[in-house]
């Protein structure tokens, strides 16, 4: 059961990410490039999540989400700058706001998920 959540979570990523990147640059490389940063961090990010929960309990969920979504903007800006060869900051902002993106598609998605549960 918790591949196939790791799945979902992979796949939504990717899709709203990629949306963003998509309507930013209009490139499908840079789309490409997005699915590759997404396969190597998220499923990374979900499985620290997940290993924090279960020896440290739910309450540290948020802090280390959010230590997590810290490490994946930068590891993400730096790839993006490398592979889309974009400035620093413009790796950065854009890496931003595809995270900060994806985020708060993901919470509003919990959010109505344990609403109908």
């Amino acid at each position: 059961m918790i591949y196939v959540i790791f799945l979902l979570n992979l796949i939504l990523t990717i899709l709203v990410e990629g949306i963003v990147i998509i309507s930013l640059f209009h490139r499908r490389d840079f789309v490409y490039y997005s699915v590759l940063c997404n396969i190597l961090t998220n499923p990374t990010l979900n499985l620290i999540l997940m290993i924090v929960i279960h020896f440290f309990g739910v309450r540290y969920y948020t802090p280390a989400l959010i230590v997590l979504e810290l490490i994946v903007l930068f590891v993400e800006a730096h790839v993006i700058k490398l592979l889309c060869q974009l400035s620093g900051i413009k790796a950065m902002s854009v890496s931003c706001l595809m995270n900060l993106t994806s985020l708060a598609f993901g919470v509003l998605c919990c959010k109505i998920v344990c609403t109908i549960v």
